[in-house]
């Protein structure tokens, strides 16, 4: 990664902030609501990947993005895309508390925080419309949202399974969660070309699927990690039925696990994990090894060094998390 490439990402960030800061909605009562769930967008790393693979094909003497570009328009209705599905994701969980700021629910409720989800994610889909270079565009758009929808109903329709397996929980995060991180890269390379080689939409396809399914490993693993703060509450998953990966491989070596999870006590579930730190460890390792399918992906990718050495820096920066 190139200084040159660091300060054209760090400011194509700034302009999606920007373009972030300049939405609102016209419904007077909720408009600082509004504006408060924009406002609490984390890192975006998601918008990141769009500005990144949008110019996964530019010569060394590329210029910012400016703040109307296709490209950052892009990233903030992708990352408009991410919070809607975060504001739904935490009426769901009953979560109080999100990025270390009180959830909309708990200040308005459930009904108002639902249709606030609600009109962000159909505000991002009018951004994507109004961008759209094809009909194929929009519908890779709209289909990206049925899988993510379709990850969350596999992962609720397994709420409290005790025979869920493995592979029932990638299929879970390879809709809810990696189908994004896809979208995002391949929407970033479909904005700044209008006919990208078959081989960048092959690379960043994949590069965006496994970073998704590591991101989401290292996040569920994340919810054992009582020590240290992340923004939002511990042990909710297990508190809620939902078992990730780390229960998932327990359940598979012990069978006596079962028992300890029908208590429906997370302190003992958090406990039994302590007490079996090759069940974290596996579930890390898996983690590890999607990053290192997604840095694979750009072996063979055409596109310009600088952004596969800036792509590849961001997934070790992963791998390094697991």
């Amino acid at each position: 990664m190139t200084d040159r490439q660091r300060e054209l990402l760090k400011g194509d960030m700034q302009q999606v902030i920007g373009r972030l800061e300049r939405e609102e909605t016209s419904v007077e009562p909720y408009q600082q609501d509004y504006r408060r769930l924009l406002n609490n967008h984390g890192k975006m790393v998601r918008a990141a990947l769009v500005l990144i693979f949008g110019r996964a094909q530019e010569s060394d003497d590329a210029r910012p993005f400016g703040p109307d570009s296709l490209l950052v328009t892009g990233a903030a209705a992708i990352e408009m895309l991410h919070l809607a599905t975060l504001v739904h994701d935490d009426v769901l969980d009953g979560a109080d508390v999100r990025r270390g700021q009180p959830t909309v629910h708990r200040i308005r409720g459930n009904k108002a925080a639902i249709y606030l989800g609600d009109l962000i994610l159909s505000r991002y889909m009018e951004i994507m419309a109004s961008i759209a270079p094809s009909t194929a565009f929009i519908r890779e758009q709209a289909g990206t949202v049925c899988e993510i929808v379709g990850g969350e109903l596999l992962q609720e329709s397994g709420r409290g399974d005790l025979t869920v397996t493995r592979a029932y929980y990638e299929r879970a995060i390879q809709g809810k969660t990696a189908a994004l991180f896809r979208l995002a890269c391949l929407t970033g390379v479909k904005l700044s070309a209008s006919e990208p080689e078959e081989g960048l939409l092959a690379a960043a396809s994949a590069f965006g699927e496994h970073l998704g399914m590591a991101f989401q490993i290292i996040d569920d693993i994340g919810d054992f990690d009582v020590v240290h703060d992340s923004g939002k509450p511990k042990l909710e998953d297990i508190q809620d039925r939902i078992y990730t990966l780390p229960v998932i491989l327990g359940l598979e070596s012990d069978p006596t696990f079962k028992q300890v999870l029908e208590a429906d006590d997370p302190l003992k579930v958090l406990d039994y994990l302590q007490a079996h730190p090759d069940l974290i460890e596996g579930a890390k390792a898996q983690a590890r090894s999607q990053v290192s399918q997604a840095r694979q992906a750009l072996s063979c990718a055409p596109m310009a060094s600088p952004v596969a050495g800036l792509l590849d820096r961001l997934a070790a920066k992963l791998a390094a998390q697991a």
